[in-house]
């Protein structure tokens, strides 16, 4: 007689909000499935990641869910790497290297909040040097319309996305004039 393996009724999927401000605590869990889950949110205050409690007979979706879930979160990590390295080398000579770095973070997804950041940190670079300003502007901007491209805005009515992308096109345009 064959014994087979005993499920628990119900297991728990972490879900973080994949965006520029999740921790990268949260990240790490994003995606993770568990019978009795180790890390419940909120982890820490302003936390805004929930767990999903769902029947077992439902274990191997959510586990081709979590594998996809934890692709985009590690995709976030390496944007969030890549625009931070750009940043640094803004400051060297090499200004080329640092636009093709906000190229490659662009393709995982584009934040205007990180651009107002950038150009706070920045004003004085920006101020001092017209060229690299006009150039990250023209780049930003080409970002920011690529940005309503991607999948996760196609539900979005795109009255909407015109809206968006208009006024973050302006908000660009004003930070980098």
């Amino acid at each position: 007689m064959a014994l087979f393996e005993q499920r628990p009724e119900k297991y728990f999927q972490f879900y973080a909000q994949v965006h520029f401000l999740t921790c990268e605590e949260c990240l790490s869990h994003h995606g993770e499935i568990s019978e009795d889950p180790q890390h419940k949110p909120p982890l820490h205050p302003d936390c805004r990641c929930h767990l999903l409690e769902f029947p077992s007979k439902q274990l191997e979706y959510y586990q081709e869910q979590a594998e996809r879930m934890k692709l985009r979160a590690q995709q976030e990590l390496m944007r969030r790497r890549l625009w931070r390295e750009a940043v640094e080398n803004l400051n060297g000579s090499d200004s080329a290297h640092a636009e093709a770095l906000f190229r490659q973070a662009a393709q995982v997804e584009f934040y205007l909040e990180e651009v107002e950041q950038l150009c706070a940190e920045k004003r004085e670079l920006f101020e001092k040097n017209p060229d690299l300003r006009a150039r990250l502007q023209k780049l930003f901007v080409k970002f920011y319309r690529m940005k309503f491209s991607l999948d996760k805005y196609r539900p979005i009515p795109p009255k909407l996305v015109l809206v968006w992308e208009t006024e973050g096109i302006k908000r660009i345009k004003e930070l980098l004039p």
